[in-house]
């Protein structure tokens, strides 16, 4: 019997330790996996990652999701969490080991390592399902984050006796999924529900105000609160927060900024707070007070302390930025803002609501529209005195004609050039030097018609410097890859994040690029891919230069002449779920940057040119002279992997491309000059796919090229 007892007692502790060992072992693994992501080997990472997660699952492969989530690609992200969250199920026996520290109680960022403990399965995988849901809320993108509460609350994880942590937060999670699916009665039930022995009922109130908040009856939330927190001096904060809150939605302002004067706890730290002074901004009319402190909110998001249930989503922060824009009457703004908010959620009545009304304001004010556009110069600027300082007999004039109807067209001395229906233009003109007139004259779309007329001072400039080229504005980059496709008729890629993580690295590390101002989309939708060429009609200012990079499948459709990009929810035998080369360049058009450079590594790449002849000739471009005039020049113009033919997985464009970066030891290089010198021949060489180097004349091409400026 004892003899018995000892080899039962044995093999049970055999397993515990043969578990505990897996555990160490697995978070060796996914530790490695972390340092090579981190060092840009992102396949041997994904491969490390799986290894871990096969091994056993640990806490650790939530940091490399995090690094995953930032890069960002939610949807690998997603994969790895749900197929950790899987891997806990199938670990052999009842229980599972954890660190010995309780995810409810613990701030994840801190977490120490110690030794650990056993956990019930089932509780488990509750628990992983919990930090799953943490790490999409940071993300913030809707469908990502139903998809976690579903997880959780989809098996019973049962009750113990008294107050049990994880019973009472699959509650919460309960509660939290029905709000966001829109089931507001039902969430309020669940809270009613809360057994006593968790919490008393008159502490149930602080549960129900996120919901009623969420349901958008403003009104019925500050009753409702004002009910529940207005006799007890114990939840004063709170009630002064809420109120703060709801009277800057109401858009009751003097009422919002009382409140504002009292605001205490985590709130008066949260980053939130700069979106409801934006809201109180747009009621008192100062919008671009509002657009500050909106823009002072993106960019602090994520990095100061988060106030939970006040948090914002993206779908209401672009929405007031909107409202903004609506108020400044910058129609084209206003409607980019409300459509990225409706990329982020399309079924956002109030975003809906609003480009409803503003389409309708539009319509009426160009109806009735009798007044001239307003002309105004940038470039040039008159800060300056409208003086040009430049060898070049050609110059680059740049403004805005603003009229509710929109612009038909601008001409500058009598020839057309490049202008946008916001208001936009920008042409090339020639200059003499001394004083030059310049007649500017813009018709909108209902033929009313201004003339505004400048005199520019054209000097000659002395041999362009570094410091000149240097501080024309800020370089940013987005780099785009699809990889991973839901649609099986379209095979899975290898190469395009690792070749996008290679060449961010590059820019990063040899050239002028900061890498907050490098933005990745790993395996990105379609609505991915426009609603963040749209935010960055915010971000990047006239000055500013873009390299916007693409790898993944192509598509030519040689009955309709026209090209698209094929994201990961494209759908081969769907038309609609493509994103055209059109709607690319129509958006690429939207940017005020200088100078833009696309390079595209994808099938049938080279549709994204309206062509002219390009002389392919070398040139004196190590003369500083010579990459000034180009640098004063508005240019649009793109690389692509091959004409209308379709290019490897496995790229010898992108190897050029890399090594024309890596090894280049001069200052200043243009992309032409890369282009003809690096990459064509040895491509071709190596390849039957033809690179093309070429302008992008619908996005608004001047002259000049990108140039690539060393550290």
């Amino acid at each position: 019997m004892y003899k018995f007892l000892f080899f039962c007692l044995f093999i049970f502790f055999s397993k515990a330790s043969n578990a505990q060992e897996k555990y160490k072992d697995a978070e060796k693994i996914a530790k490695s996996a972390i340092g090579e992501l981190q060092a840009g080997n992102v396949k041997s990472a994904d491969s490390l990652i799986w290894l871990s997660i096969q091994k056993y699952p640990t806490y650790t492969v939530f940091e490399y999701v995090r690094l995953v989530a930032k890069l960002p690609d939610v949807l690998v992200a997603n994969r790895i969490m749900d197929k950790l969250i899987e891997r806990v199920s199938k670990v052999d026996g009842p229980d599972v080991f954890i660190p010995e520290t309780s995810v409810l109680l613990t701030n994840k960022n801190k977490l120490k390592e110690i030794k650990l403990e056993k956990i019930e399965k089932n509780r488990c995988v509750f628990e992983y399902c919990l930090r799953a849901y943490d790490e999409n809320l940071i993300v913030g993108e809707r469908k990502w984050i139903e998809h976690s509460l579903i997880l959780a609350t989809g098996k019973a994880i049962g009750k113990k006796e008294g107050f049990d942590g994880y019973a009472f937060s699959q509650i919460n999670l309960r509660t939290e999924l029905a709000t966001i699916q829109g089931e507001y009665d039902k969430a309020i039930a669940i809270i009613d529900e809360i057994p006593e022995s968790y919490m008393p009922k008159e502490f149930n109130n602080g549960l129900k105000i996120p919901v009623y908040f969420r349901s958008g009856d403003y009104s019925k939330t500050l009753e409702f609160v004002k009910g529940a927190y207005g006799s007890n001096e114990m939840y004063k904060a709170g009630l002064n927060n809420w109120s703060f809150i709801l009277n800057a939605i109401m858009g009751n302002a003097e009422e919002a900024l009382t409140n504002y004067k009292n605001i205490s706890g985590p709130f008066k730290e949260s980053n939130s707070i700069y979106y409801y002074l934006a809201l109180i901004d747009i009621r008192k009319k100062q919008y671009q007070l509002a657009l500050k402190n909106l823009n002072i909110f993106f960019r602090l998001r994520g990095e100061k302390n988060s106030s939970g249930i006040y948090d914002v989503t993206m779908w209401e922060l672009f929405k007031a930025f909107g409202d903004a824009y609506s108020g400044l009457n910058e129609y084209q703004k206003a409607k980019d803002n409300y459509n990225i908010s409706l990329l982020y959620y399309p079924e956002y009545e109030p975003a809906i609501a609003a480009v409803t009304m503003l389409e309708t304001d539009y319509a009426l004010q160009s109806s009735t529209d009798k007044a001239a556009p307003v002309i105004s110069l940038i470039d040039p600027s008159p800060q300056r005195g409208l003086i040009i300082n430049s060898l070049e007999s050609n110059s680059t004039i740049k403004g805005i004609a603003a009229d509710p109807s929109g612009i038909k067209e601008v001409t500058i001395n009598g020839l057309k050039v490049y202008s946008q229906a916001d208001g936009n233009f920008w042409g090339e003109i020639s200059l003499t030097d001394g004083l030059n007139k310049i007649v500017i004259t813009a018709t909108d779309k209902r033929g009313n018609k201004s003339e505004q007329v400048f005199e520019i001072e054209k000097k000659i400039t002395a041999i362009a410097n570094s410091e000149q080229l240097e501080k024309q504005g800020l370089n940013y980059a987005l780099l785009l890859a699809a990889q991973n496709y839901s649609d099986n008729k379209i095979p899975s890629l290898e190469n395009p994040v690792a070749d996008a993580v290679k060449l961010k690295l590059i820019l990063k590390n040899n050239y002028n690029f900061d890498e907050s101002n490098i933005i990745t989309l790993y395996n990105p939708e379609k609505n991915d891919v426009k609603r963040q060429l749209l935010e960055l009609t915010n971000i990047i200012k006239p000055e500013d230069n873009l390299v916007i990079f693409y790898a993944g499948h192509g598509l030519w459709v040689e009955k309709d002449k026209k090209g698209y990009w094929m994201l990961i929810d494209s759908k081969l035998d769907d038309a609609n779920t493509w994103l055209p080369n059109k709607d690319v360049l129509d958006l690429i058009a939207k940017l005020p940057s200088r100078h833009t450079l696309l390079i595209t590594d994808a099938c049938f790449s080279g549709s994204v040119f309206k062509t002219r002849g390009l002389d392919l000739g070398k040139k004196d471009e190590t003369n500083p002279s010579m990459i000034q005039r180009m640098n004063e020049k508005i240019s649009r113009v793109a690389i692509t992997s091959g004409n209308d033919t379709e290019v490897p997985d496995k790229s010898v464009f992108m190897k050029y491309l890399v090594k024309a970066l890596s090894e280049n030891k001069e200052k200043y290089m243009t992309a032409q000059k890369m282009f003809i010198n690096q990459i064509i021949e040895a491509v071709m060489t190596e390849t039957k796919t033809e690179p093309r180097y070429g302008t992008l004349e619908l996005a608004g091409h001047v002259g000049g090229d990108y140039i690539f400026i060393r550290k």
